[in-house]
């Protein structure tokens, strides 16, 4: 029998009687984000005293949210801050992982030729985040921050190097192609035994007819563009105005087509608790009915919710590794 247990830290407080939980993490998304719903009041056990929760729960409070089942399996999902409480009931409290650190420091700075290292460095410096070991450390033409957030900065280095940028669940700062971030542990997903919705499809990869053009525009509007894919295929656009080099340009399409077009599945299947699943890692999809179709598949989105109604947890996948 499987009995939930779960627990959640905010500041000093702990609270063991859980309305519900939500927690989603992305490698499309720069900051993992949890929803705790918990009572309007709550009783300090020391004292007896009751607290109304929006009076006591602060923005910035720290969070820790662990979440199981009583003797099998027990695993911290979610480490952040307070981002907001809500005035509805039950109260609705937003939490956001070290990327709330960020939005709180304002950067200002100008580079020519530098490395993404460089700017990274110069984002989080203050900030106790760390970089990833896996982030491939290539040469920018120029970036500019005036006067935003680190966040915001953030954002745009994922926008215009056409990057994955989030913090990893070691609360270290990953910038590349999100499949270069394979943490080599995967899960296991039987499609007539251990999942609880199947949202799968499958595709050839001659029916996924996709073109990829990425292109470079500088100052003076000037554009280089660069093509990987079915010319007949539905087009993707991405556009960046600070990496010029054709070569990062084609390897940048190429990889976004390789995500794209693939013999396999595509969609989410949706588990429990068990097995552990978070992005990064690797789906192992078995169907004994089809073994012609079982594969390995890069995860990109998870998103876990715990509350009265049990424990699930939504695993989306994009592509086959």
């Amino acid at each position: 029998m499987f009995i939930l247990k779960g627990k959640i830290q905010i500041g000093e407080l702990v609270f063991h009687s859980i309305n519900g939980v939500e927690i989603t993490k992305s490698v499309e998304d720069l900051a993992d984000m949890a929803v705790i719903r918990l009572p309007a009041k709550f009783r300090i056990r020391q004292n007896g005293v009751e607290k109304f929760t929006e009076e006591t729960v602060k923005a910035g409070d720290k969070v820790i949210i662990t979440l199981g089942y009583e003797d099998k399996y027990e695993g911290v999902e979610f480490t952040g801050f307070v981002a907001s409480v809500g005035s509805k009931i039950p109260i609705e409290i937003k939490c956001e992982d070290a990327m709330w650190l960020l939005r709180r420091k304002n950067i200002n700075k100008a580079f020519g030729k530098t490395t993404l290292k460089t700017i990274l460095k110069e984002i989080t410096a203050g900030t106790g985040i760390g970089l990833s070991g896996r982030i491939d450390d290539f040469e920018v033409d120029s970036w500019i921050a005036k006067n935003v957030n680190g966040a915001k900065a953030l954002q745009d280095i994922k926008d215009n190097l056409m990057l994955s940028v989030y913090l990893d669940d070691e609360g270290k700062l990953y910038a590349g192609l999100q499949q270069l971030n394979n943490i080599a542990q995967q899960a296991v997903y039987d499609l007539n035994y251990n999942i609880v919705d199947n949202n799968l499809e499958y595709k050839a990869k001659e029916d996924r007819r996709i073109r990829v053009k990425y292109t470079y525009i500088d100052r003076k509007n000037h554009r280089t563009s660069v093509e990987a894919g079915d010319a007949d295929g539905e087009t993707r656009t991405f556009h960046t105005s600070v990496v010029s080099s054709e070569k990062q340009l084609k390897a940048a399409a190429q990889a976004e087509l390789e995500k794209l077009k693939y013999d396999g599945f595509s969609g989410s299947v949706k588990s429990f608790l068990i097995p552990f699943a978070t992005r990064g890692m690797a789906a192992v999809i078995k169907d004994s009915e089809h073994v012609n179709r079982e594969g390995k598949y890069f995860i990109n989105k998870v998103t876990t919710s715990f509350g009265t109604d049990g424990a699930r947890r939504e695993v989306h996948i994009s592509n086959k590794l």
